[in-house]
């Protein structure tokens, strides 16, 4: 099969393969993933940029394991994991033009809570606790099956892509990221740890707010200036999640786009 369809390709179309072939002879499509359809999906979610041009572009993620949230009434932990996903453009002199943060969070099905992305773990390890109705009660154990691996993976959502259904105590957790993702805009990535350090709790990662009833973010809070204080009500009336927790911790993943930066020339017409 292989050989009549390199036959039927033009001279120039062998050359090009050629070429490619010097470097580039692993698999697009196989067992270890499909790279044509992670790059549709790409097309699929893009977002029309707000800038002039751009001199870096980097990719930072993190991955985060937790012991949590909480347990099943069998006693038994949940375990859960989270990726950040970072992907940043640069000027030349280092400064956020753009910015798009995504997560990915999974949990053992015992976890109680709906619309959350599962692992059961291995096919052969005996299935894991399972919440089926997110009621706080274990219903079973999910199936031992090679069909329930393939599933449970194949049906995990990114806190993007769970869309509206991922519901925060303010907005939706999209909203809340769009609304940081606004603030780093044109900061480096020094100054995105900067703001962070000095505008959110050390406690929990929150932006601060007023009339706090921790002792420690009282005092941070009120070592501010007013402009300060006034930024900040700008910011939580959209977002108060916190950027570095059990979750995970998005300032990381934004300060390892930085890190794997590479050069391009952008410019936006």
């Amino acid at each position: 099969e292989d050989k009549a369809k390199y036959d039927a390709l033009t001279d120039e179309e062998k050359a090009m393969l050629a070429d490619v072939t010097t470097s580039a002879t692993m698999s697009l499509n196989d067992s270890h993933g499909d790279i044509v359809s992670a790059i549709k999906n790409a097309y699929e979610n893009r977002k029309p940029l707000q800038i002039e041009s751009a001199a870096a572009q980097g990719l930072g993620i993190g991955s985060y394991p937790r012991v949590g949230p909480g347990k099943d009434d069998k006693e038994t932990p949940v375990f859960s994991i989270n990726q950040i996903f970072a992907n940043t453009l640069f000027d030349k002199d280092g400064k956020i033009v753009a910015l798009k943060v995504d997560q990915l969070e999974i949990a053992t099905p015992n976890y109680d809570g709906d619309g959350m992305p599962h692992f059961s773990g291995w096919p052969g390890q005996g299935g894991y606790n399972y919440d089926e109705n997110h009621d706080g009660t274990v219903d079973g154990l999910t199936e031992d099956t090679e069909e329930n691996f393939f599933a449970e993976i194949a049906g995990w959502m990114t806190k993007r892509e769970r869309g509206d259904a991922y519901r925060m105590g303010s907005g939706t957790w999209t909203q809340q990221m769009d609304k940081f993702e606004e603030v780093f805009i044109g900061m480096t990535v020094e100054e995105v740890e900067e703001w962070f350090d000095k505008y959110t709790s050390d406690l929990n990662g929150r932006p601060l707010k007023d009339g706090s009833d921790k002792e420690e973010d009282k005092a941070k809070y009120d070592a501010l200036t007013d402009e300060e204080k006034a930024m900040l009500a700008d910011v939580t009336t959209s977002a108060t999640m916190s950027l570095n927790d059990s979750h995970g911790n998005i300032i990381e993943a934004i300060r390892k786009s930085y890190e794997n930066r590479v050069v391009i020339d952008l410019q936006v017409q």
